[in-house]
């Protein structure tokens, strides 16, 4: 299956259970909230500040609502069948693409699975830095080594982001086609 199938089957997913909550809880959504739902905003439409009282947000009741009914979507599901991994699915789907419905799913709780070796990637790559450092520090009485040691340190910055940012991609990928056998015939044509 394709990225693009997947993306719809995933916000498919997730606006189905969204909808099927709201009439659950007996107040269908609205037009506008449905219109949200389905046409999340890709950026915020407020300025960003560093000072936090200097512009006043006014909620969005809407965009609340659904986090709410996500929420609560996700919630029971989990107590249906708590080895579901339809949201897991949904979630690292909208991360892979970096799709708006990832904040609404993050809100509700369904967030993307870490691996167990993020932290050490984390650790690794301070040790490098460190090690980096370190060597410019020995090596500082000497102008054209200090040169070197800090390219060394820009190219040890560069790789450890770049590698970090492809196993992301990898993780998510490897997350999506195990979660994809559990989601329902209904959602995913086979």
């Amino acid at each position: 299956m394709d990225a693009t199938a997947d993306l719809d089957t995933a916000l498919q997913f997730v606006i189905r259970r969204v909808r099927e909550e709201a009439i659950l809880s007996g107040e269908p959504l609205s037009e506008e909230q449905a219109s949200l739902l389905e046409h999340l905003p890709s950026h915020s439409v407020f300025p960003e500040s560093s000072d936090p009282e200097a512009l006043p947000v006014p909620r969005d009741l809407a965009y609340e609502r659904l986090c709410e009914l996500a929420k609560t979507a996700h919630d029971r599901d989990l107590r249906a069948d708590p080895d579901t991994r339809d949201w897991l699915f949904a979630a690292s789907v909208a991360a892979l693409n970096r799709h708006p419905m990832l904040w609404l799913l993050g809100w509700a709780g369904a967030k993307p699975a870490r691996p167990w070796w993020d932290r050490s990637l984390l650790f690794i790559g301070a040790l490098l830095l460190t090690a980096g450092w370190i060597a410019i520090l020995l090596l500082a009485d000497v102008p054209s080594h200090l040169v070197l040691a800090g390219l060394g340190c820009a190219a040890i910055l560069v790789l450890v982001g770049l590698g970090t940012r492809y196993l992301d991609r990898w993780e998510l990928k490897r997350t999506i086609n195990e979660c994809r056998p559990t989601l329902n015939d209904t959602l995913i044509p086979r």
